[in-house]
C-alpha cells in the first residue's frame, strides 16, 4: 500500500516538499494530498532572500534556470567567486557610515516570494493533490500510526504521515506541543518586541534622488532594502523594537496599514539614503514581528513539523525561508528511503528531528542575536544610543565580526553532510 502523506500548508516549505517528492519518482510508493486554508495558494509579503546553502539544495531540484530569470540586474548564482553580499551601515544620522563590506564566495539572491510559489507550483508532479479552502481544526493519532484529519467543515480524512508546514500560527504545532510530544510550552507565537515597516517603491522614483544609492547595488541592513522583479521595484523593511517587550503577547492585528508620517518619525533624521525610502514609503504597513520558543521536538510518532511550524524565527539572518527548504529536502528523501524500505513512520520523524532541530534552532538564535546587534542592543553594545555619531571603529569593528562569526554557515557549508547522515541514520 502507497504511504500516504498530508501536507498541512501550501507555503515555501510545503510547496518544496511537494516538489522534491516529485523529482525522486515516487508516484507508484506514496500519496501526496496539500490541504490548504486558504482559497487560493498565494503568499503574503514581498522580499525573499536565498543563501547559498539554500540556492544548492534549488538547483538540485531543478529550479535554478526558472529562478534566474527572475534576478535583478547585477545579481549572480553563487559560482565559487567572491561578490559583495550585503552592505552594514550605521545609518542613524544625518552622515552614515559604513561598517562592513560582507564578501564572500557566493550570492544572496533576492526574489518576489510570489514568484518563487508560482515556480515551484509548476514544478508539482501531476500526481500531487492540491485542496483549498480546506482549514484543519484537529487531527487523531492512532495506535496503529494512522492518523485521521479534522477540518473546519466537517470534513475528514486519513494519512500515514502528516507535515506540518502551517506555518507561525500552525495548528499542527499547536495540538503537537499539547499533545505532551514535545516540550511544556503552548507552542504560541510570542512578540518579539520589534515592528517591520514594509514597503515597495518604485526604483525609477529612489534613483531620482539618489542615483547611486546603495540599493541599486547591494543589499543595506538594518533597513533591509534589496532590489526585487527584475529591479523595478526596492523592497524595503524597516525595522523598529522596543526589548521590554519581547516574549509578551501583541494587543493588537500582526498586520496594519499605517501612514507614511509614522515611518518617518522613527527614521526620519537618519541619513539621506534612509530618508529618501521613508519619503517615498506611500502605501507602507506595519507588522508585529513574531516567533516561537525554540521546540523540544519536531517529531513524534506520524507527525512531524516543517518550517515555520517547527521554528518560526525572527527575520534578521534573512533564513527562514531557507530552513524551510533544509527542511523539506532532507524530509523528501527520508521517505523516499521510508516509502522503499517500508520504514515506520516513528522511525523517519525520529530521525528528521535528530538532525533538522539542533540546526534549525540554531538559525533561530542566530537571527535573534542578530537582530540585537543590528539595533546595538547586544551585550557590550547597549551604552549606544540613537543618534550616537561617536561610536569607534574598534567597536564597529567588533560588531561586524560578531555578526559574520554565526552566518558564515550560509555560504560556507551545505545540507549536503546532514543528509548523507540521515540517511545512514534511517537505513540503521
Amino acid at each position: 500500500m502507497p504511504l500516504r502523506v498530508a501536507i498541512i500548508g501550501g507555503g515555501i516549505g510545503g510547496l518544496t516538499l511537494a516538489v522534491a517528492l516529485s523529482r525522486l519518482g515516487l508516484e507508484d510508493l506514496i500519496e501526496v494530498d496539500i490541504y490548504e486554508s486558504a482559497p487560493e495558494l498565494t503568499q503574503v509579503g514581498a522580499g525573499i532572500t536565498f543563501w547559498p546553502r539554500a540556492w544548492k539544495i534549488l538547483r538540485d531540484l531543478g529550479l535554478e534556470e526558472a529562478l534566474i530569470r527572475h534576478l535583478s540586474p547585477g545579481q549572480h548564482v553563487p559560482d565559487g567567486k567572491p561578490r559583495l553580499g550585503f552592505q552594514f551601515r550605521k545609518a542613524d544620522q544625518r552622515q552614515g557610515i559604513p561598517i562592513h563590506d560582507l564578501v564572500f564566495a557566493g550570492a544572496a539572491l533576492s526574489f518576489h516570494r510570489a514568484t518563487v510559489q508560482q515556480i515551484l507550483l509548476e514544478n508539482l508532479s501531476p500526481s500531487i493533490r492540491c485542496h483549498l479552502s480546506c482549514r484543519l481544526v484537529s487531527y487523531n493519532e492512532g495506535q496503529a500510526g494512522e492518523v485521521t484529519l479534522t477540518f473546519e467543515d466537517g470534513k475528514t480524512t486519513t494519512c500515514d504521515l502528516l507535515v506540518g508546514a502551517d506555518g507561525l500560527k500552525s495548528v499542527v504545532r499547536k495540538q503537537f506541543v499539547k499533545s505532551g510530544t514535545s516540550d511544556d510550552s503552548s507552542g504560541d507565537p510570542v512578540w518579539s518586541g520589534s515592528f517591520a515597516y514594509r514597503c515597495m517603491i518604485n526604483s525609477d522614483i529612489v534613483s531620482q534622488r539618489v542615483p547611486n544609492h546603495h540599493a541599486f547595488k547591494t543589499p543595506v541592513i538594518h533597513l533591509v532594502v534589496y532590489p526585487i522583479l527584475q529591479g523595478r521595484v526596492i523592497n524595503v523593511v524597516a525595522y523598529h523594537s522596543d526589548l521590554s517587550k519581547e516574549g509578551t503577547q501583541y494587543d493588537g492585528p500582526s498586520f496594519q496599514d499605517v501612514t507614511k508620517d509614522e515611518v518617518m518619525a522613527i527614521f526620519g533624521q537618519w541619513e539621506e539614503e534612509v530618508r529618501v525610502l521613508a519619503e517615498n514609503m506611500e502605501k507602507p504597513s506595519r507588522w508585529a514581528i513574531h516567533a516561537i520558543e525554540p521546540l523540544e521536538s519536531y517529531g513524534s510518532g506520524s507527525v512531524l513539523l516543517l518550517g515555520d511550524a517547527a521554528h518560526a524565527m525572527t527575520p534578521h539572518q534573512g533564513n527562514g525561508a531557507g530552513q524551510a527548504i533544509e527542511d523539506a529536502y532532507i524530509l523528501a528523501h527520508l521517505i523516499s528511503k521510508a516509502a522503499r524500505d517500508q520504514t515506520p513512520t516513528s522511525r523517519l520523524t525520529q530521525v528528521y528531528d535528530a538532525v533538522r532541530r539542533p540546526f534549525a534552532n540554531f538559525v533561530h538564535a542566530a537571527s535573534r542575536a542578530h537582530g540585537l546587534l543590528y539595533q546595538f542592543n547586544a551585550p557590550g553594545f547597549e551604552d549606544i544610543q540613537e543618534y550616537d555619531e561617536n561610536v569607534s571603529k574598534d567597536r564597529l569593528d567588533k560588531l561586524a565580526q560578531l555578526i559574520v562569526g554565526d552566518w558564515e554557515y550560509a555560504w560556507t557549508t551545505t545540507a549536503d553532510e546532514d543528509l548523507k547522515r540521515a540517511l545512514a541514520m534511517i537505513k540503521a
